[in-house]
């Protein structure tokens, strides 16, 4: 793993950017300056068993992160009775008791957290369990299926020699996803000549349209009353004006149409439930109620969508018995047991002891007292926001930000690699893009200075090639 830093400028490379989608590339600075997200010349390089490390890594990450969700839904009480509607409300989840409960989960929302986390799981509902989860009726449930499409590992790793660490898992709403898959490729194929190399790892974009496909199937499969092909709706926050939620659904969006799906792009504002028989539909105006919603994705939070007003009636639709309220991609299991910090301190208990706990970072919910370098993170946080790194007991460098509410956790301190840059020490983190379940492709964002050894939202993007010879 190298870092190149005199690489080719292509000419009018902003200009080919855009017309690919990375329409939200200047951030205006309030110095005046104006600053690029794309890094337009330097790259990294990486062996051919750099990446096979990497991808081993990433799998065996999943697998882990697979017996940490299980391990968390496991201790929740919701979990080992038979849920009736009427007890909805009810309160039996405590943070002393229950992780889900601890880690800030409204407890209204668990059982749709657990019932979306076995959905596809054949076996979980063949059992004693079969009528879990707000069944009205004993009568046997059928397999249920919740989709899950893609994720990001965010991992440190400082080349050959280096075993990687999990930082964190970004598994409901990570970005950069068009920078991955699209404007890096055509980066490669446009410099190629120039900069000697033809190889990256990328099959990300080939692997979001089999996973539409493969995944619309079994949704099929287990709802059979759905349309061969139905509509999936894409929607994100128009309040985000940079464009970059816009352009990454939009992007997701055209590989779902590639795999054969119509497709509509709405703003959040646009979903509503009827007030009259619970269903989640697309509102097309103040008072204009449309079609039901069967299947949507939303770069949306779960984390913000449960404790708002509107999280309520959403869950309560998930809950439909005859299996035919609204489909969530990614569905909030995602969010509740994975992409929250919380999972760092529970894949550390379950295999800080074995072979596959060279892949952690140790991580608490309480910092032990021996514990003098390290980082605070919330547990629920986004772009670096109220992360604090501490060496030696110093502090480091910190970001501001509105999370901690929930509490935070403690990971040993592991420094980002340094490589020189024009601008000062560049830091890298590497963005493994889970498609499917499987690893796909690398995509790369880089801090400068001190600063940058916490990744923000200002963090550039550089492409990244296997065995170039420049």
């Amino acid at each position: 793993m190298r870092r190149v830093a005199h690489g080719v400028q292509r000419q009018g490379w902003e200009q080919t950017n855009a017309s690919l989608g990375l329409t939200y590339n200047a951030t205006p600075l309030a110095d005046g300056r104006v600053l690029s997200y794309w890094r337009e010349g330097p790259f990294y390089d990486f062996d051919l068993d750099e990446i096979l490390a990497l991808e081993q890594a990433a799998a065996t990450l999943h697998r882990m992160c697979v017996a940490a969700g299980d391990h968390i839904v496991a201790g929740c009480p919701r979990r080992d009775r038979t849920v009736r509607r009427e007890s909805y409300l009810s309160a039996e989840c405590w943070p002393d008791t229950c992780l889900l409960a601890k880690i800030g989960v409204p407890e209204y929302a668990h059982e749709q957290v657990i019932r979306t986390w076995f959905d596809g799981d054949k076996d979980a509902w063949t059992h004693a369990d079969k009528d879990l989860f707000g069944a009205h009726t004993h009568a046997p449930q059928t397999p249920d299926y919740s989709p899950s499409v893609y994720g990001r590992f965010d991992l440190w790793y400082a080349g050959k020699g280096s075993t990687p660490k999990l930082l964190e898992f970004n598994a409901q709403t990570p970005t950069a996803l068009l920078e991955s898959a699209v404007i890096q490729w055509s980066w490669l194929e446009q410099t190629g000549q120039t900069h000697h190399h033809e190889r990256q790892w990328n099959g990300v974009h080939e692997g979001l349209v089999e996973a539409w496909r493969r995944n619309m199937a079994e949704l099929r499969a287990a709802r059979p009353w759905l349309p061969e092909r139905p509509t999936i709706y894409f929607a994100y926050e128009t309040s985000e004006t940079s464009g970059e939620d816009r352009m990454n659904v939009a992007y997701l969006m055209e590989t779902a149409t590639q795999a054969g799906f119509p497709t509509e792009l709405i703003a959040m504002s646009q979903i509503g439930v009827d007030q009259v028989d619970g269903s989640v539909r697309f509102q097309q105006g103040q008072f204009e109620v449309g079609p039901q919603i069967d299947v949507i994705f939303i770069l949306y939070p779960w984390e913000w969508l449960w404790n708002e007003e509107g999280g309520r009636p959403i869950f309560r639709n998930m809950a439909d018995p005859t299996k035919r309220g609204t489909v969530w991609i990614e569905p909030p299991w995602t969010a509740a047991l994975w992409s929250n910090k919380g999972l760092l301190p529970v894949l550390w208990e379950l295999f800080g002891d074995k072979p596959e706990g060279e892949l952690l970072l140790p991580a608490y919910f309480e910092k032990p007292a021996t514990m003098t370098s390290y980082a605070k993170k919330p547990i629920w946080s986004r772009e670096g926001a109220n992360v604090e790194l501490v060496r030696d007991n110093v502090p480091l460098v910190a970001n501001a930000g509105e999370y901690g509410r929930e509490g935070f956790v403690y990971q040993e301190l592991r420094e980002l690699p340094s490589f020189p840059g024009a601008e000062g020490d560049c830091h890298p983190v590497l963005g493994v893009w889970m498609v499917d379940g499987e690893p796909a492709g690398l995509g790369i964002r880089e801090g400068v200075g001190v600063d940058g050894l916490i990744t923000r939202n200002d963090a550039h993007f550089v492409p990244h090639t296997i065995g170039s010879h420049l």
